[in-house]
C-alpha cells in the first residue's frame, strides 16, 4: 500500500476486504498497512505498530478523516461473558503532528498487550446513585492521565519530541467561581472532584511543554482546599505516589489504581480484565480471578454497604 502527496490512498482495492466499512475504516491486515504507511519515516516505531497490530489482529479497527475534531482510541468489551470486541484507533487527519498522534493512540493500545489489565466494574453506594453519572466519567479521565505516565517515556524513545506528546491542555474553569458551587454537591464527590482537577494538570507537568499545567494545578489547590483543607495533605500524597513509579509494576497495577483512587474518594474498580493471546494466536479477553487480585476491601471500607454495579467501557480523547 501507498500514499500519493497529499495522504490519500493509491491502493482502492483495499475496501473488497473491507466492504462492509465506512470509508476510510480499516481493519485487521489492511488497517496495519495504512498504519504503516502513516508511520513513514519512523522505523522504530512502525516495527512497534506493527507488533500492536499483529496482537489484536481482526480485532483492530483503524480511522481516518480531516473531519474528526481529535485522535483517539477505543478498547470495547462484551462483559457478559466476557469478550473482546474490538480495539480502534481514529486519527485526524491534516494536523501537523499526524504520526505523533498515531503512534500516541497506538502505545495506549500497547498497553494491554504489555499486560496490564483493564479496570471493568466498579460499585457506586446507593447514597451517591444520584451522583453516578459524574463518577462515572471519573474513570476514562483518570485511566487516560494514568497510561500517558506509561507510554511518554517509549513515545520520545522513538524519536517523537515531547512537545508533541499532546496536542493541546484541556483548560481550567474559573476554579475561583466554582469554590462557592462545588460545596453544593454531596461532600464526598466534591473532595473527588476538586482531586481530579487538580490531578488532570498536575499530572500533565508530566506532559507537557509549558507552564499552563504548573498554574492550573495551583489554581485548583489552591481555591480546592479552601473547600476542603485536607486537599493539600491528599495532593501531597498523590504527588509522592506517582513519582514512585509504582504504577509501572504491571503485576500489581490493579491495587496501584485502586490506591489512588482512594486517596480521591473515588469508588475502586472490584473487576478487572486482561488481554492476552490465545493458542491460536488470537487477542481475548480474561476476567482475572480472585487469585490474581489480593485486593484488601479492608482498606476502602469507607465504601462498604449497598451499591450500584457500573460497567466500565475504556475509550479515551485525546485533543
Amino acid at each position: 500500500m501507498s500514499l500519493n502527496h497529499k495522504g490519500e490512498l493509491k491502493d482502492q482495492n483495499l475496501f473488497k476486504e473491507n466492504t462492509k466499512l465506512q470509508p476510510n475504516e480499516y481493519r485487521g491486515s489492511a488497517a496495519k498497512d495504512l498504519i504503516d504507511c502513516r508511520l513513514s519515516g519512523w522505523p522504530k516505531a512502525q516495527m512497534l505498530a506493527a507488533e500492536i497490530c499483529d496482537f489484536y489482529g481482526d480485532y483492530l479497527q483503524y480511522y481516518e478523516s480531516s473531519a474528526l475534531e481529535s485522535s483517539q482510541y477505543q478498547i470495547k468489551l462484551q462483559h457478559e461473558p466476557i469478550a473482546l470486541q474490538y480495539a480502534r484507533i481514529e486519527l485526524q487527519l491534516d494536523t501537523p503532528r499526524m504520526a505523533e498522534a498515531l503512534m500516541h493512540e497506538l502505545l495506549h493500545l500497547s498497553i494491554r498487550m504489555r499486560g496490564y489489565p483493564i479496570g471493568e466494574k466498579f460499585s457506586i453506594p446507593y447514597e451517591l446513585a444520584e451522583y453516578a453519572g459524574t463518577i462515572i466519567d471519573f474513570y476514562p479521565r483518570i485511566g487516560n492521565l494514568l497510561e500517558h505516565e506509561l507510554i511518554i517515556e517509549p513515545f520520545v524513545g522513538f524519536g517523537f519530541e515531547k512537545k508533541n506528546f499532546l496536542s493541546c491542555l484541556s483548560p481550567a474553569p474559573d476554579y475561583q467561581e466554582l469554590a462557592s458551587t462545588v460545596p453544593s454537591l454531596k461532600e464526598q464527590i466534591g473532595l473527588a472532584w476538586w482531586c481530579l482537577e487538580y490531578f488532570r494538570h498536575w499530572i500533565s507537568t508530566r506532559h507537557w511543554v509549558g507552564d499552563e499545567a504548573y498554574i492550573y494545578a495551583d489554581s485548583a489547590l489552591f481555591w480546592g482546599s479552601k473547600v476542603h483543607p485536607e486537599m493539600r495533605i491528599i495532593a501531597q500524597k498523590i504527588r509522592e505516589f506517582i513519582e514512585s513509579g509504582a504504577l509501572t509494576d504491571i503485576k500489581n497495577h490493579h491495587l496501584h489504581v485502586n490506591t489512588l483512587l482512594t486517596l480521591m474518594r473515588i469508588p475502586v474498580f472490584t473487576d478487572w480484565v486482561s488481554i492476552q493471546t490465545s493458542s491460536d494466536g488470537k487477542a481475548v479477553a480474561n476476567r482475572l480471578i480472585e487469585e490474581d487480585l489480593v485486593i484488601s476491601y479492608n482498606r476502602y471500607n469507607h465504601y462498604a454497604g449497598n451499591s450500584i454495579l457500573s460497567l466500565f467501557q475504556a475509550g479515551f480523547c485525546h485533543l
